[in-house]
């Protein structure tokens, strides 16, 4: 359960600071490809993460949904960069001003059940990480090598380990 909210701010921005690795390594050209014509772009998917970003910390500060899920067909790749920044700032901003407190208070999910505020927060760093994956995956599909998430390969942890044991 989270408990503070500054501590989960802290935290996702440690998510996101994972996201813009991945971010930094798509190009204007491929910020427009997809591995299959039904699939996102990674421009899409990149759009995407900042509208669920705006869209998980409204529920959680106004307890009301958004439709900023709902991603443009087509961006320049500079205005989406600048978005996904901009939208951050913003968020954390409001987020950080919630009292604690808040993360307990029960909100109406999308089925009309209850729960506690913090889980669409976890619900939101989910979400990233699993649109992350996603942006990863096309970039390797796509010929750019996806960043590491903690600088290893698996095949340098394997020779680490087998070095020190």
């Amino acid at each position: 359960m989270i408990t503070s909210v500054a501590e989960f701010v802290q935290y996702f921005d440690g998510v996101r600071r994972r996201t813009l690795a991945a971010v930094a390594r798509v190009t204007e050209e491929s910020a427009t490809y997809r591995p299959r014509e039904t699939e996102w772009t990674c421009g899409q998917i990149v759009r995407h993460i900042a509208g669920a970003e705006r869209f998980f910390v409204t529920k959680v500060v106004e307890d009301r949904f958004t439709t900023d899920l709902d991603v443009a067909p087509f961006a320049a790749w500079d205005a989406t960069r600048a978005t996904l920044d901009e939208v951050h700032r913003v968020e954390m901003a409001r987020l950080g001003a919630l009292p604690d407190a808040r993360l307990r208070e029960k909100l109406r999910d999308l089925e009309g059940g209850t729960v506690s505020a913090w889980r669409f927060l976890m619900a939101m760093a989910e979400h990233e990480i699993h649109h992350r994956s996603q942006l990863d995956a096309w970039l390797a599909l796509a010929g750019t090598e996806p960043p590491q998430i903690y600088g290893y390969r698996m095949e340098d942890v394997v020779a680490k380990v087998g070095a020190s044991a």
